[in-house]
């Protein structure tokens, strides 16, 4: 039976080199940009997001700022509309009611991307922080024939499991984009390409699926040709959800998106939730340590390529948090793909 460990171990090892994938342009050229941010009830990390607005080191005649307040009842448009009046490359737009076809936050989204002027949408969170240098590290990565870049997000003052798994979501974005199967993108650090955005309808055929709406994009955008490339460089900074309630759901609505995923992805994602059912099975009632030892060199050297490429930090606690992390992940999967979840009561 060595030969199961022997296959995933393997498949560890591609995905791994999947992630050191270069996909820097030569050239790279200025572009121009629409920042697209759907915001319900935020008023409490709209400062944090605003204030790292205004200090975005590029061409104001480059780029605009376009939010849309999605039915909030705190005092959030009141925000947007002082922000706004002093940013003059921003403007707002404020949704008095949902959507009933477009679920979650996309008839936000819908409404920002129809009034965008710029080649590029680029969508962040209300609840994330973007750096200075933001704009300018996806120019590194538009080439002619790139429909989307992902990144992905950094998740401050958290828990050592939420901060490893968002490494490790960095780590499978980066692999399987490296390797032409793109799984899944980070909707807060997300860039289009207006064009293949427009190629493929926007959100109208993802419009009922109440999240999702990065993963889906990404899912079109390749289907219809277009190529998919990642930027490691510039991670946004997101903050701990501190209600377990609300991290609940995060959680569920994060992961569990098994339906949403093509076959091949479905298939994979049953042989991997198998294989780590066997995998202790096996190591411990059986004792083949000789299989525990081979799978855990693989996923290291995963996990090291990953922290070279990312520039993150190496932690002890993360050789535990290996072992850790795949239940952890398979928990939520299946909580969110068979149980129910919210976003914003909505």
């Amino acid at each position: 039976m060595y030969f199961i460990v022997l296959f995933f171990s393997f498949f560890l090892l591609v995905l791994g080199c999947g992630i050191l994938r270069n996909w820097k342009v030569k050239k790279p050229k200025a572009l121009t940009y629409s920042i697209l941010i759907a915001c319900r009830n935020e008023e409490k990390n709209l400062p944090k997001l605003f204030e790292s607005l205004k200090k975005l080191d590029y061409l104001k005649e480059k780029f605009e700022i376009i939010i849309v307040d999605d039915v909030s009842t705190d005092n959030s448009l009141e925000l947007i509309k002082e922000f706004c009046k002093i940013n003059i490359n921003a403007k707002y737009f404020h949704l008095s009611e949902k959507h009933s076809d477009y679920k979650g936050k996309k008839a936000a989204l819908k409404l920002a991307s129809e009034n965008a002027k710029y080649d590029i949408l680029i969508f962040t969170d209300s609840d994330c922080s973007v750096h200075p240098e933001w704009l300018k590290s996806y120019n590194n990565y538009f080439a002619d024939n790139i429909g989307m870049v992902v990144g992905n997000y950094f998740e401050i003052k958290t828990n050592p499991l939420r901060i490893f798994s968002n490494q490790m979501s960095s780590g499978i974005y980066a692999s399987t984009i490296g390797l032409g199967i793109p799984f899944s993108a980070a909707g807060g650090n997300l860039a289009v390409k207006k064009t293949a955005f427009d190629e493929i309808g926007g959100y109208e055929k993802i419009k009922r699926y109440q999240s999702g709406d990065d993963k889906l994009l990404l899912k079109l955008i390749h289907k219809a040709g277009w190529k998919i490339a990642y930027n490691h460089e510039q991670l946004v900074d997101t903050y701990q959800v501190k209600d377990n309630k609300t991290l609940n759901h995060q959680l569920k609505r994060r992961y569990g998106k098994f339906g949403m995923s093509s076959t091949f992805f479905k298939i994979i994602s049953i042989l991997i939730f198998l294989f780590y059912l066997y995998l202790p099975i096996k190591s411990i009632f059986f004792y083949d340590w000789k299989s525990l030892i081979i799978y855990f060199l693989c996923i290291l050297f995963f996990w090291i390529v990953n922290l070279v490429k990312h520039k993150y930090r190496f932690r002890i606690l993360d050789i535990p948090l290996l072992i850790i992390y795949p239940y952890f992940l398979i928990y939520f999967s299946l909580l969110g793909t068979f149980g129910k979840w919210e976003w914003k009561s909505s």
